[in-house]
């Protein structure tokens, strides 16, 4: 147990060394390229799609990045709500409507990143800040768990104190405490989206590139949801 919460912390280390790196040298749209082709092949691994689809995918994205200015990207958050909607609504094509939506979400997040890029990495951070202030409470305090059958290990301590201090800290970084707290709610809801998604897969993780502690998306199921709620707030504010 202590040496698998010291993996998880050294991995913790490792990726905001990274965000942070990015930060300092203006690399966001390097590192969202890098983190594309990751969960691209943790798809590729999953065999969720046949590969020449998800070859089309990756190859539409990249293109749209490198080629079509950020701006045109502005109301993506409505193509998005239909998918979430499709996702639950079917479950035939649910892989399909899925790997579709996580694209969709990297778009967004390419928009955020052109449009403010401090809001881009306010994402990673509050994302990262509320997994491990989840973690470290739920490990330590337990207690009862939220939803057992498609997340096992939330618990309702570490999730309600999560939820509070990322609101607080949220705050502290002069957002509005309503959408701090509506933002703290989507964290996690985020993370319980992907939990679902993966019961539904039968799989434990989506990849093993992180060791012990799963893939990429695994580390930013959290940032599903906000990514889309901070895009509202963009366009709507």
């Amino acid at each position: 147990m202590v040496f698998n919460s010291l993996n998880r912390l050294l991995i913790g280390i490792i990726l905001v060394l990274n965000i942070l790196i990015s930060y300092a040298l203006n690399l966001e749209n390097l590192l969202l390229f890098v983190i594309i082709l990751f969960i691209s092949y943790e798809f590729y691994k999953l065999k969720l799609i046949p590969n020449t689809i998800l070859l089309f995918f990756l190859s539409i994205i990249l293109i749209l990045c490198i080629v079509v200015p950020f701006n045109n990207f502005k109301y993506l958050f409505l193509i998005e709500l239909i998918l979430i909607f499709l996702i639950f609504l079917n479950d035939e094509y649910k892989n399909f409507f899925f790997i579709i939506s996580v694209y969709i979400s990297l778009l967004i997040l390419f928009y955020i990143c052109n449009f403010e890029r401090n809001l881009f990495y306010i994402i990673f951070l509050i994302s990262f800040f509320n997994d491990t202030v989840a973690y470290i409470f739920g490990k330590g305090i337990g207690g009862p768990l939220i939803i057992p059958r498609v997340s096992p290990k939330k618990t309702w301590s570490g999730t309600l104190i999560s939820f509070i201090l990322s609101t607080i800290f949220l705050v502290y970084l002069n957002f509005n405490i309503f959408f701090a707290a509506v933002v703290s709610l989507f964290l996690f809801l985020g993370d319980i989206f992907f939990s679902y998604i993966k019961r539904f897969l039968a799989i434990k993780d989506f990849s093993s590139i992180l060791k012990d502690h799963g893939g990429i998306l695994d580390r930013l199921d959290s940032m599903f949801f906000v990514v889309l709620i901070f895009q509202i707030f963009i366009v709507l504010k």
